[in-house]
């Protein structure tokens, strides 16, 4: 079996295989674009590749070579749902597919990551998997706290190369059903994770940070990603709370 996860989703960790994302212009690379175009004054925006059905057929027939069973995290603001779908109906019955759409949040990545790999351990099926998240998305937040908010949850914001934020002031922001933002509150990290952690008497807080050393109190699992990872220059903490 093959973890295989979205650049923009990767955490880096051992059991990750990347695919990469591909990008228009001088640098069809997300390394190589991050290392050498500085934003200067004005950000620089990044503009990421669509690929066509044939593109990602041959990604994946190249992949199954080594492999008769790939589980795929998405950033779902990236990537296209129904090509995954004719894609995953196309390569069965003798490779199997399955598409997990994440919207963004690297925390939530991490959460259902540890989810999914416990359910299949227990021999749990596809549709087994996906009720299941569909489940568990009734019962979690997602949140972000970062100076620059929207810079990390909107994807024309997100895949920006930015001069690096000096702001010291935080927002606590939700992500909403619905793709609905609801800010809670500004100031410092410290009483912002500490208002996140007594306002939502959350029984498990999952935690991604960027471009942030310090940790997070009462966090079940907290990562530190890389700080030249996207949007780069905004540091940040995502969170799931799981009620």
């Amino acid at each position: 079996m093959l973890l295989l996860v979205d650049e923009v989703l990767s955490l880096n960790e051992e059991d990750e295989t990347i695919k990469q994302a591909s990008l228009k212009g001088k640098y069809t690379h997300l390394q190589d674009a991050i290392r050498f175009i500085n934003p200067g004054i004005s950000p620089k925006k990044l503009i990421f590749k669509k690929t066509t059905m044939d593109e990602e057929l041959d990604y994946f027939t190249n992949q199954f070579k080594d492999h008769d069973k790939i589980i795929y995290f998405y950033d779902e603001r990236f990537g296209s749902s129904g090509m995954l779908d004719r894609l995953q109906n196309w390569l069965m019955p003798n490779k199997v597919l399955w598409p997990i759409p994440i919207r963004g949040s690297k925390a939530e990545y991490l959460f259902f990551k540890n989810e999914i790999l416990n359910k299949i351990h227990n021999g749990a099926n596809y549709n087994d998997v996906m009720n299941h998240i569909q489940n568990m998305k009734s019962k979690i937040s997602s949140w972000v706290i970062s100076p620059s908010p929207m810079k990390v949850i909107r994807a024309d914001k997100y895949s920006v190369i930015y001069k690096e934020s000096k702001k010291s002031i935080f927002l606590l922001t939700e992500i909403l059903p619905n793709r609905r933002i609801k800010t809670h509150q500004s100031g410092d990290l410290d009483g912002l994770w500490k208002f996140l952690v007594e306002k939502k008497d959350a029984k498990e807080i999952w935690a991604v940070g960027k471009g942030i050393e310090k940790e997070l109190p009462n966090a079940k699992k907290q990562i530190q990603t890389n700080a030249t990872s996207l949007p780069v220059g905004i540091p940040y903490i995502q969170a799931v709370t799981i009620i």
